[in-house]
């Protein structure tokens, strides 16, 4: 019942900022002026992170940092999504399931060479032509 909640409440912050970003066509996106690991394995990992946000969000200036996406998360070294795979360097990435994004792509290692993709992915089509820029091929996966 927790978890869907949460869900709601993500995907209600997501649509909002998507929103926004759809509301500035031409804007330049903020760049973080400080990035945070983060490790996510397991429900309680999400609890902690969550916990880490809404401490974030007591202070005012550090909630506007958070709303203008001044403070980035990544995944910490080792950590492990549902979602991708780690990749060695020149070797392939692969991407199982979601949504592959022109951020997620720019985030590829430079020796990256291909991306294996599953069934389930979907790629935005400035991801495509980022791939396409950088050498990338795209395999899907059977």
């Amino acid at each position: 019942m927790a978890e869907q909640m949460i869900a709601g409440l993500i995907r209600e912050v997501l649509a909002e900022e998507l929103a926004k970003l759809r509301s500035e066509k031409g804007a330049l996106p903020a760049v973080p002026l400080r990035e945070e690991r983060v490790t996510i394995a397991n429900d309680a990992d999400i609890a902690t992170f969550i916990q880490r946000i809404l401490k974030l969000s007591e202070d005012p200036s550090e909630r506007q940092m958070l709303k203008d996406g001044r403070i980035a998360f990544r995944l910490a070294a080792g950590a492990t999504g549902p979602a991708a795979a780690p990749a060695t360097a020149g070797q392939a990435h692969r991407i199982e399931r979601g949504l592959l994004s022109e951020r997620q792509v720019d985030l590829l290692p430079r020796q990256t060479k291909s991306v294996l993709i599953g069934k389930q992915v979907r790629m935005t089509p400035l991801a495509r032509d980022r791939l396409r820029q950088r050498g990338i091929v795209i395999e899907r996966m059977e």
